[in-house]
């Protein structure tokens, strides 16, 4: 019977044989690994913060909130956001990563809008909010 785990970058599934992820490239270290069963919360198998992607971290997330809206929007289409909380690797809620596509998806209406408009400033104030709101998630 083949034997499937989840990448250590990405988190699809792999066979366990993979010495890399197909979609991302990550090596897997321990590719002959046993699968965890027991894991029902879906998320890769990291063992730590330092294992996650930079590009998958709260910090890249937020910085591309705000500074440029669609490179949030496209890591949460992309994939989870993972942080750290006390140790422990936890990912950002569905509903997060809906609200990073929202405000990606009002960036670029605010780019059709006159520069100083009350819609840019509600497209900043809306985004440096959840910035803040993902920043401060525990």
């Amino acid at each position: 019977m083949t034997a499937f785990v989840h990448c250590r970058g990405c988190g699809v599934e792999i066979h366990e044989t993979a010495p890399t992820c197909p979609k991302c490239g990550a090596p897997q270290l321990l590719a002959t690994a046993p699968v965890n069963e027991g894991k029902k919360s879906g998320m890769p198998d990291v063992g730590a913060y330092s294992q996650v992607p930079w590009y998958r971290r709260r910090w890249f997330v937020i910085l591309g909130l705000l500074t440029i809206s669609p490179i949030a929007g496209l890591v949460a289409l992309s994939g989870d956001i993972f942080y750290d909380a006390k140790g422990v690797v936890k990912k950002l809620p569905k509903n997060f990563k809906v609200s990073l596509l929202i405000v990606s998806l009002y960036f670029f209406y605010t780019l059709t809008t006159p520069v100083g408009s009350a819609q840019q400033l509600l497209c900043f104030l809306v985004s440096v909010i959840i910035a803040l709101v993902i920043g401060l998630k525990r």
